[in-house]
């Protein structure tokens, strides 16, 4: 008995850990979403005025109302998506749970194929089967895997994933600006800031890296070549309509 306590102890201890991931783990999307875009759109801001060859105070104008503006736009948009999923979740399982008390033949034959695509025959997926829809709590929550795919806990804490959202938003979007704002040298700005773009695109890769365990050039590389991809695009826009709303005056 006593061993049986010491290692459920050191389960719930492991469960506890860090061993799988970090605890940003469950926000590193929102993270890399609101961050990248955050860079690129500001900086899309700084190389839209400058290839427009417009006073440098438009940049600081346009660059805090995009980083507020779209900021906020898009932690909203983070948190009313997935308010919507969890809403979409709870009405898709009280249909199967109706569904489980009206035709529970099929619904237990649905989860009979389930276990099928996973391996289990003969007597132990009986067994599994029966276990299963023992519980008409677990039968639903198996049928919203299986069936829709979504789980309660991908739904969670929509409020807290658009704060995440907002907040990597304004701090990496924030990076493209700051040499406007602190008055660098006005020759050396735009440098200064295609630098600061890629140094903030680095770290947000090397965040990725480190919070997903993956090789640690793998997410800078990554979020550089499409932060990159947006910031030429940008400068290109702005030197093209500089031309062009040149010719209409």
């Amino acid at each position: 008995m006593s061993n049986d306590t010491s290692l459920r102890q050191k389960t719930l201890e492991h469960m506890d850990s860090e061993l799988h991931g970090s605890k940003l783990g469950p926000f590193i999307q929102d993270v890399v979403y609101g961050g990248n875009d955050g860079i690129v759109t500001t900086f899309a801001v700084v190389a839209g005025t400058v290839g427009a060859d417009l006073p440098h105070y438009i940049v600081i104008i346009l660059g805090i109302a995009n980083l507020l503006a779209d900021g906020t736009s898009m932690a909203s948009g983070a948190f009313l998506s997935l308010k919507s999923e969890r809403d979409q979740y709870f009405r898709l399982r009280r249909e199967e749970m109706e569904e489980i008390e009206e035709i529970p033949e099929i619904e237990r034959e649905e989860i009979v194929i389930a276990l099928e695509k996973k391996g289990l025959t003969g007597k132990d997926l009986q067994n599994v089967t029966d276990t299963i829809i023992a519980d008409k709590d677990i039968w639903a929550d198996m049928m919203m895997i299986e069936e829709h795919g979504l789980t309660l806990e991908s739904t969670e804490k929509p409020l807290i994933h658009g704060l995440m959202t907002f907040i990597s938003f304004v701090v990496f979007g924030a990076i493209p600006l700051l040499p406007y704002i602190f008055g660098i040298e006005r020759s050396e700005r735009f440098t200064v800031a295609i630098w600061s773009t890629f140094a903030a695109l680095i770290v947000l890769g090397f965040t990725r890296s480190y919070v997903t365990r993956e090789r640690l050039l793998r997410g800078p590389i990554e979020i550089v070549s499409v932060g990159a991809i947006g910031a030429i695009v940008a400068f290109g826009i702005g030197v093209l309509l500089k031309d062009v709303v040149g010719n209409v005056l």
